[in-house]
C-alpha cells in the first residue's frame, strides 16, 4: 500500500514524528506506519513542534480569524490556547534554551511582514520580545561553557518554494552570534540563494538553500566553512526543515523525509493516515456564499444564476431550480439566455474552455450529465475544414436525431459533431503571441460564409488560425444529453464578456486579448469583428432588431482610451463603422429601446476641481452619458424639434408589436453625438430601457475609505434611472454590486450582499411587495466534489499562466511539463489549504514576482476578531498593567488607541483588573477576555497607577477594541523616525516615509509634505514600501527643483513649484521596498534625485492586474506587465532588486540596541551633501525694481539751447 496523503510541517522527537495533514496535527511512528490524529479542528494548522521533554505539542491554528499558538499533550489532552494576538503571521518555530515557545509574529509591529521572535511560556503568562529584529527563525546551539551560539534566519518575503530561485534583496539570509554575546555576522554570505530554516545538528548549522537552482538541505561549520549538500532533489524543493538536534526531517512534494544524521542519506517515511478524508467529502453548495452573477431571461420571469462555477435556472417567485451546468470538475461562467430557450455559457470540459448551448425547453431531465465525451480519433473532419453545420432553426431548438435524441450515427446531413478533446489529446500550451495572431497556429480553419474572404481584417471572417467549429456531439459509441451543443471558441483565449442578440440569432463575444467575434448561432460560424492589441473587449450591445452590434475597442493600454464601433450583424460587407475616434475613454454602449439611438458613457468631461491639500487639479468625476442619433433624420432627444402632422411621417411605425428596424447612416455619425443633460459623475454600466437610461453611480469619496463617516458604512454603487421626458434622475436601488436587465428591458435583476433581487425598471420598490422578488437561492441543491473542484482549479490556474504570463516563451520554461509534474499531487490533497500550497508551488516555478494565490481567509465559525487596545501590556508583580498607550494620529482615523478616547483617560501604569466584570486571568491576561471583542463595546475595570489623578482608585470605563493596530503602530514608528532625524540634524532636516505606491502611500506622503520640504534637506524613506502604481507621481514630487520664489507682505515666502524640496535629498531603501518601491528607487538613481542608502531592494517589477479568480473566489495572479529601464539597466531589476549607492546593513544587534544605522547614515550623507549643495534660500527684500520715478528732466529744447527757449512752467 502506498501513502496517499499530503503531509507537511514535520518535526521529530524520540521515535515519533508530528506533521500536518487534512488541516489537523498528527503523530506517527518515525519508522513509518499508521498515523493518528491529535487535533480535530479542521482549520489550517502550521508548524507543530514537540515540547523539549517530548510529552506535548505546540502549533499554530486559526482561532477566531487568525492563527494563534495552542498546545496539547501527545495523547491529545490538555489543550490550551497560549496567545491571543489576532495576527495573521503568527507561527511556531521551536523553543528557547529555557523551554519557552519561540513564536514569530508581527504582533505589536508596524508592518505585517516584520515578524519578530517572541518567547511564549508554556504554562501561560506574558510573552517577551526576543531582540533580534525581523526574523523567520531562531535556533540555539547547545551551550559550551559560557558561550551559547545562536543563528537566526531573516524574515522571508515568501517561502522559497513559492518563488523558486529568488535572488532579490529579501532572499533569506543567515546571521550568527558565535558566542552568544549579542554581536551578529552573516553566515555564508557568499551563497547567492534563498536560505532558511537554520538548525543546529552535531555542532554544524543545517539549512535549506536553492543557491544551486534547487531546494536542498545543506550544512556548514560554525565558522561558515566546509559547505556540504545532504540531499539531491532536482524536481521539487525540500521544505520545512526541522530537527531534534540529531536528526533532520523535512517535506518534499507532500512526503516526509528524514536524515538520521548528517552522514546518512535521506529516506522517505512511509506514513498512512487511515483517515476517511473529511476534506474530500462531497459537500452541499452554499449558493449565496459563492454567488457570482445572475442574468435574467427575456421577460424577467427567471434568471441564470452562477455560483461556484455552476449554472442554475431559477424562476424569480417560486418553483424548483433547474441545473444548467454542474458537472463535477467543470467550471461554467457567463451564462446568457438566448431567445428564451437556449442558455449559452463558457465551460472548461476537457480542460479547455468552449462555448456551450443548452436547450432549456427540451424534455430532457435537467441535472449533471457527466463529462462530455471525446470525439474518436478516426472521426476527423474533412481535410482543411471543420465539420460543417446544418441549419438550425432561429429559435435555437436543436434538431432531434431519429430514435435516440442526438445519438444517431453521423452522416453527411447529420448535426455536426463537437470537437471535444480528451485531456491526453489536448493541444500543446498556446503562447500569448499565438492568441493575438503573432504566431501561426495549426488548426482547422473556420467554415467560410458565402461572399466572405478568409482575411484577418476588421469585419472579415475568422482567420485560418481560429478553432471555429460547431455542433452537437454525435458519436455512435457514446450517449450525450439531448439539447446540448459544444462550439469551439474561434481562438484559444479567455472570454471576457458575451451577449446574445434579442432574436437569438447572434452571440457576440469579447476576449481578454482584444478580439470581438460574432457567432451565427444556427450555423455555428464565427466572424471576427475586430481586434485590438491594447486590452480586452468588455462591452457589447445588440440593437433591438438584432441587426447591429456595438462594442468598445481599447486604443491604449490600461483602459486609457477607447473607441465605439458598430457593425451589421448579418452583412459583413458594410464593414465596421467608427462612432467615436478613440480620443477619450468610451464604454457601456447600449441601443435605445426604439433602436434610434446608441447611448454610451464617456470620460470626456473636462471640468477639473482644485485639490484641497496641494496645488493640483484633477478630474475625479469626468464621466457623462452621451447618445448618438443613428440616422441623419433622427433629432436629438433633448434638442428642439418641429411638429410633424399625422399622416406625413416618412418612416412608418412598426405594426403589430413588431420590433422597429434600426436604421444606421454611417456618414456623419460622429457629428450626431449629444450629451444627456445630467451632471458629470462617476458612472458605469449604462443600459438603455424604454424611455430611460439606467446606470450605476459610484458614491465613493475616497479610495482608502478613511474619509467616510463612522455611520456611512461601506461605499457602494447606486442604480440610477434617467427619464427622457422629465430629464430627471431617480434612485432605483440604493446599493448593489452588479445588475442586468431582462430582454424586454422591463425588469432589473441585481446582486447585492449574497442576494439576488428582481425589481421593475421604472420605479423604486421596497421589500418584496408587488413587482419585486428576492430569489430563494436555497433552491439550488447541488453537492460539490472537492477533489474534482481542486483538479479544475489547478488546471485553470495553469491555463491562466500559460495564456497571460508576460512573455510568450514562459521565460524558457516547459510549462506543460511543469503542469504535468505537479498534477499527480492533487490525488493526495486533504484540504483546500493543501491545494493553495500546490498552486503556490506551481506559481513558484515561474521564478517571477507577483505570482500570487490568495484564498478567502479561514475563520473559526461563529467567532469574532481579536480585540486590541492600542497599548502595550505587561504583568507587573502579578498584576496586568498598561506599559504604554500609543499616541494616535489625528489625520488617520485608523491610527488611534481606544484608551485615548474622551472620558477613558487610561494611562501608562494603570492596571486592568477585569473585562466585562470578569477578573483578568493571571496567565492569559486581558487579551484572553478580548477574544472576539473587536468592534464591540466592552467594560474595563481600571485601577489608576502612580501617574493617575487619583492613584489606587478603581473605576470602570467603556471602550471599543480595534481589530488591527498596525496603522497606529506605523504612525508611531514614523513619528519616532522623524524625531530621530530632527535630533540628529538640529531640527534642519525633514523626513517623509512612503508605505506604498498606492492610495495609502499617497495620503501618507501628503500628510507632511509641505512641512518637511520646507527644511534644509530631506530624507525620503521608502523602506517597507509595499508597491503599487504611483511611483511616477512620487518621482515628480520629490524630484522638483526650486526655480523661483513668491513673496507677499507680512507672509512667508513660498517656493515655485510648490512643495519643492529646498535642499539635497537622500532616499533610504531596504529589502522590503518592492514592486513600485523598486521602481521609485531605480528612478531616483536614474534621474539624479539623490543617492540611495540602504540595501538591495525586493526585486519584483513584473506587475499584475488582479483580474482573475477561481470558482470559489480564490484570487490567482499572472505576472503580465514587465518593466524595462533605461540607463543600461534594462530588465535587470526583476529578481535582483536595485543596488544602493551606499550599502548599510541592518544587523540583528542593531535592532537589539534600538539603533537605525540606515537612517543614521542617511542623515550623515545629507550633512556631507550640504557642504556642496547648499539649501535654496528665499531672496532678501532688496534689489527689486524701485517704483518711485526719477525727477523730471529739463525740456529737450532747453538742452539744445536754441532760439525757441520759452519760460518753464511752474511744477506741481
Amino acid at each position: 500500500m502506498s501513502p496517499t496523503s499530503y503531509l507537511r510541517y514535520p518535526h521529530v522527537s524520540a521515535d515519533l514524528v508530528t506533521f500536518v495533514a487534512e488541516n489537523d496535527v498528527w503523530l506517527a511512528p518515525l519508522e513509518g506506519g499508521r498515523a493518528w490524529r491529535i487535533s480535530g479542528m479542521g482549520l489550517p494548522a502550521r508548524g507543530p513542534r514537540f515540547t523539549p521533554d517530548g510529552s506535548g505539542l505546540v502549533w499554530s491554528v486559526v482561532q477566531g480569524s487568525a492563527p494563534e499558538v495552542v498546545t496539547a499533550g501527545t495523547d491529545g489532552g490538555g489543550y490550551r490556547q497560549l496567545t491571543y494576538w489576532g495576527q495573521p503571521a503568527t507561527r511556531v518555530r521551536g523553543f528557547t534554551p529555557d523551554g519557552d515557545v519561540v513564536v514569530v509574529s508581527a504582533h505589536g509591529q508596524a508592518d505585517f511582514r516584520h515578524t519578530w521572535a517572541r518567547a511564549v511560556p508554556l504554562d501561560g503568562g506574558p510573552s517577551r520580545l526576543l531582540p533580534y529584529g525581523p526574523v523567520d527563525s531562531v535556533s540555539w546551539a547547545p551551550a559550551v561553557g559560557d558561550e551559547h551560539p545562536l543563528v537566526v534566519g531573516s524574515a522571508l518575503s515568501r517561502e522559497p518554494a513559492y518563488w523558486k530561485r529568488y535572488r532579490g534583496g529579501a532572499a533569506g539570509k543567515l546571521w550568527i552570534d558565535r558566542d552568544g554575546g549579542g554581536e551578529f555576522g552573516r553566515l555564508v554570505p557568499e551563497l547567492d540563494g534563498n536560505l532558511c530554516d537554520p538548525v543546529w545538528v552535531g555542532g554544524r548549522v543545517a539549512f535549506l538553500s536553492d543557491h544551486e537552482g534547487h531546494g536542498n538541505v545543506y550544512s556548514v561549520a560554525q565558522d561558515g566553512s566546509d559547505l556540504r549538500r545532504h540531499t539531491d532533489h532536482s524536481q521539487f524543493f525540500a521544505r520545512h526543515l526541522s530537527s531534534d538536534g540529531e536528526r533532520l526531517v523535512y517535506e518534499h512534494r507532500g512526503r516526509l523525509f528524514v536524515l538520521d544524521s548528517l552522514e546518512a542519506e535521506s529516506r522517505r517515511l512511509e506514513i498512512f493516515l487511515g483517515s476517511a478524508g473529511h476534506g474530500r467529502r462531497r459537500q452541499p453548495l452554499a449558493a449565496s456564499r459563492h454567488l457570482k452573477a445572475a442574468t435574467p431571461d427575456r421577460v424577467g420571469q427567471a434568471s441564470v444564476v452562477e455560483t461556484h462555477g455552476t449554472l442554475h435556472l431559477l424562476k424569480h417567485k417560486d418553483g424548483p431550480s433547474h441545473t444548467i451546468e454542474a458537472t463535477p470538475g467543470v467550471r461554467a461562467r457567463l451564462g446568457r439566455m438566448i431567445d428564451g430557450r437556449l442558455v449559452g455559457y463558457i465551460a472548461d470540459h476537457g480542460g479547455e474552455e468552449a462555448l456551450f448551448l443548452r436547450d432549456v425547453a427540451t424534455d430532457a431531465v435537467f441535472g449533471t450529465y457527466g463529462a462530455i465525451p471525446s470525439a474518436h480519433e478516426d472521426d476527423e473532419p474533412a481535410e482543411g475544414h471543420a465539420v460543417a453545420a446544418d441549419p438550425v432553426p432561429a429559435t435555437g431548438q436543436v434538431p432531434a436525431a431519429a430514435g435516440a435524441g442526438l445519438a444517431a450515427a453521423p452522416s453527411a446531413s447529420a448535426a455536426p459533431r463537437a470537437l471535444d478533446i480528451a485531456p491526453d489529446q489536448l493541444p500543446r500550451p498556446v503562447s500569448a503571441a499565438a492568441l493575438t495572431g503573432a504566431l501561426p497556429r495549426s488548426a482547422p480553419p473556420a467554415p467560410l460564409q458565402p461572399g466572405r474572404s478568409a482575411g484577418t481584417g476588421i469585419g472579415e471572417a475568422a482567420p485560418d488560425r481560429a478553432l471555429a467549429s460547431a455542433g452537437d456531439v454525435v458519436d455512435p459509441d457514446t450517449t450525450v444529453a439531448p439539447g446540448l451543443r459544444r462550439l469551439e471558441l474561434p481562438v484559444r483565449g479567455r472570454v471576457r464578456t458575451m451577449e446574445a442578440s434579442p432574436d437569438g440569432q447572434w452571440l457576440a463575444v469579447g476576449t481578454e486579448y482584444g478580439e470581438a467575434y460574432l457567432l451565427d448561432v444556427a450555423a455555428g460560424a464565427w466572424r471576427r469583428l475586430g481586434e485590438s492589441e491594447f486590452g480586452a473587449v468588455s462591452h457589447l450591445s445588440f440593437s433591438p432588431d438584432s441587426a447591429w452590434v456595438a462594442w468598445i475597442e481599447p486604443v491604449t493600454a490600461f483602459e486609457g482610451r477607447s473607441r465605439l464601433l458598430l457593425a451589421a450583424a448579418g452583412d459583413p460587407e458594410r464593414g465596421v463603422i467608427e462612432v467615436t475616434d478613440g480620443r477619450f475613454h468610451d464604454h457601456s454602449p447600449s441601443f435605445s429601446h426604439d433602436g434610434k439611438y446608441l447611448a454610451f458613457l464617456s470620460e470626456r468631461s473636462f471640468d477639473p476641481v482644485y485639490d484641497t491639500h496641494s496645488f493640483d487639479l484633477s478630474f475625479p468625476a469626468s464621466t457623462k452619458p452621451f447618445m448618438v442619433a443613428l440616422s441623419d433624420e433622427t433629432p436629438s432627444l433633448f434638442g428642439p424639434s418641429v411638429y410633424v402632422a399625422e399622416g406625413t411621417r416618412t418612416v412608418p411605425a412598426a405594426a403589430g408589436g413588431a420590433v422597429a428596424e434600426t436604421e444606421v447612416v454611417a456618414e456623419g455619425i460622429a457629428q450626431r453625438l449629444f450629451a444627456v443633460p445630467v451632471a458629470q459623475g462617476r458612472y458605469s454600466r449604462l443600459v438603455a430601457v424604454e424611455n430611460a437610461l439606467l446606470w450605476l453611480v459610484d458614491e465613493s469619496t475616497g479610495v482608502t475609505g478613511d474619509g467616510r463617516g463612522p455611520a456611512a458604512g461601506s461605499p457602494g454603487l447606486r442604480l440610477e434611472r434617467f427619464d427622457y421626458a422629465t430629464r430627471r434622475t431617480s434612485t432605483l436601488v440604493p446599493q448593489l454590486a452588479s445588475y442586468r436587465v431582462s430582454g424586454d428591458k422591463r425588469r432589473v435583476v441585481y446582486v447585492n450582499q449574497q442576494q439576488v433581487r428582481c425589481v421593475p425598471v421604472d420605479r423604486a420598490v421596497d421589500g418584496d411587495a408587488g413587482d419585486a422578488q428576492t430569489l430563494d437561492l436555497a433552491r439550488i441543491r447541488v453537492e460539490l466534489d472537492p477533489a474534482k473542484l481542486w483538479e479544475q482549479a489547478y488546471n485553470e490556474t495553469w491555463r491562466l499562466q500559460r495564456d497571460f504570463f508576460w512573455t510568450e516563451d514562459m521565460g524558457g520554461l516547459d510549462w506543460e511539463a511543469i503542469g504535468d509534474k505537479y498534477r499527480p499531487l492533487l490525488a493526495r490533497l486533504g484540504s483546500h489549504d493543501d491545494l493553495v500550497d500546490v498552486l503556490l508551488e506551481l506559481h513558484g516555478e515561474l521564478g517571477t514576482s507577483h505570482a500570487y494565490v490568495s484564498p478567502f481567509a479561514a475563520v473559526e465559525a461563529g467567532a469574532g476578531r481579536q480585540g486590541l487596545l492600542g497599548a502595550d501590556l505587561a504583568r507587573v508583580d502579578g498584576v496586568w498593567t498598561i506599559a504604554a498607550v500609543l499616541e494616535g494620529e489625528s489625520s488617520d482615523p485608523q491610527a488611534y488607541s481606544p484608551l485615548t478616547a474622551p472620558g477613558v483617560a487610561v494611562r501608562a501604569g494603570d492596571a486592568i483588573l477585569a473585562v466585562d466584570g470578569q477578573f483578568v486571568p493571571f496567565d492569559g491576561g486581558p487579551e484572553m477576555l478580548l477574544a472576539g471583542a473587536a468592534g464591540r463595546t466592552v467594560e474595563l475595570t481600571i485601577q489608576e497607577g502612580p501617574a493617575g489623578r487619583r492613584p489606587g482608585t478603581v473605576r470602570r470605563v467603556a471602550v471599543v477594541p480595534v481589530r488591527d493596530d498596525q496603522r497606529l503602530r506605523y504612525q508611531n514608528w514614523v513619528a519616532g523616525n522623524r524625531r530621530t532625524v530632527r535630533e540628529a540634524s538640529g531640527g534642519r532636516f525633514g523626513y517623509l516615509h512612503i508605505p506604498d505606491m498606492a492610495a495609502q502611500g499617497w495620503a501618507q506622503l501628503h500628510r507632511d509634505l509641505d512641512v518637511e520640504t520646507e527644511r534644509d534637506a530631506l530624507v525620503v524613506d521608502v523602506r517597507r514600501n509595499r508597491g503599487g502604481h504611483t511611483s511616477q507621481l512620487v518621482a515628480e514630487l520629490i524630484g522638483r527643483k526650486v526655480t523661483a520664489w513668491t513673496m507677499a507682505r507680512e507672509a512667508r515666502t513660498g517656493t515655485y513649484p510648490s512643495s519643492a524640496p529646498r535642499g539635497p535629498i537622500v532616499l533610504i531603501a531596504d529589502e522590503w521596498a518592492g514592486s513600485d518601491g523598486d521602481i521609485i528607487t531605480q528612478v531616483t538613481k536614474l534621474r539624479g534625485i539623490g543617492p540611495v542608502v540602504g540595501v538591495r531592494t525586493w526585486g519584483g517589477v513584473v506587475g499584475i492586474d488582479n483580474l482573475f479568480d477561481l470558482a470559489d473566489g480564490t484570487k490567482v495572479t499572472q505576472p503580465r506587465y514587465a518593466t524595462w529601464f533605461s540607463g543600461g539597466v534594462g530588465w535587470g531589476i526583476e529578481n535582483r532588486g536595485v543596488e544602493p549607492d551606499i550599502e548599510v546593513q541592518f544587523p540583528p544587534h542593531a535592532y537589539a540596541a534600538g539603533e537605525d544605522p540606515q537612517l543614521e547614515q542617511g542623515v550623515a550623507v545629507l550633512k556631507e551633501m550640504l557642504k556642496e549643495i547648499p539649501t535654496q534660500q528665499p531672496p532678501q527684500p532688496y534689489g527689486y525694481r524701485i517704483l518711485r520715478p526719477s525727477p523730471l528732466p529739463p525740456r529737450p529744447q532747453e538742452l539744445r539751447g536754441g532760439m525757441d527757449r520759452v519760460p518753464l512752467p511752474v511744477g506741481d
